[in-house]
């Protein structure tokens, strides 16, 4: 129901506003300036540099990134690099979203170190409708959202949305990219969590 996504999503992102994107402020800033606060903000808070607590933002600690790479199957790495262009697509704000590529993919390696929960690939259920409201721009994360099972609603919030009560960056992340944010979470899923090298965004016949 309508009454329980109000706790876990704004009704709607920032970036998927009418507003034009250099009309929006984000942390007291323009949009653009925003973003490579963000993007520095992100590479700290990751690296648990102090640069993330020298601006006049607090960001919080760092969200738990799971295993690195080197922790994870080899191939884990080349599908955590094409996240960000499978899920970041509309012509908008492709590069405001891209920002967020560090933190999606911290997401990531929590999920694969995780084994996404133990829940069950529905690749061949679903994949064709979520590549098509992924790549949908009319599509918002409420769309996504009504995607999960109760089962991925819950691991969702056990996982991300407890994470982002302590951590600034997937609390922002959350806010500004829902829909993405959602994409990449079914989509890893899907993608067995992982057994394949890419996004499977071509959908399946």
């Amino acid at each position: 129901s309508s009454a329980g996504l109000k706790p876990d999503f704004p009704r709607k992102s920032v970036l998927h506003r009418k507003a034009p994107l250099s009309n929006l402020w984000i942390f007291g800033r323009p949009m653009r300036v925003a973003a490579a606060f963000i993007a520095v903000s992100t590479a700290s808070v990751l690296r648990g540099s102090s640069a993330a607590n020298s601006t006049d933002v607090d960001m919080g600690g760092p969200p738990n990134c799971g295993d690195k790479y080197d922790k994870l199957p080899d191939f884990t790495s080349e599908y955590g690099a094409t996240i960000s262009d499978a899920v970041c697509t509309h012509p908008g704000y492709k590069q405001s979203c891209k920002v967020f590529d560090e933190a999606l993919q911290c997401w990531f390696r929590f999920m694969v170190t995780d084994h996404c929960g133990d829940l069950p690939s529905e690749y061949k259920k679903r994949n064709k409708k979520l590549v098509e409201a992924c790549a949908d721009n009319e599509k918002d994360h409420l769309d996504l959202w009504k995607m999960f099972s109760k089962d991925e609603q819950a691991y969702w919030r056990n996982s991300f949305k407890a994470q982002a009560k302590e951590s600034k960056l997937f609390d922002t992340m959350n806010k500004l990219v829902p829909k993405q944010l959602l994409c990449t979470t079914l989509h890893v899923i899907d993608d067995e969590c992982v057994k394949h090298a890419n996004v499977r965004v071509r959908p399946a016949r």
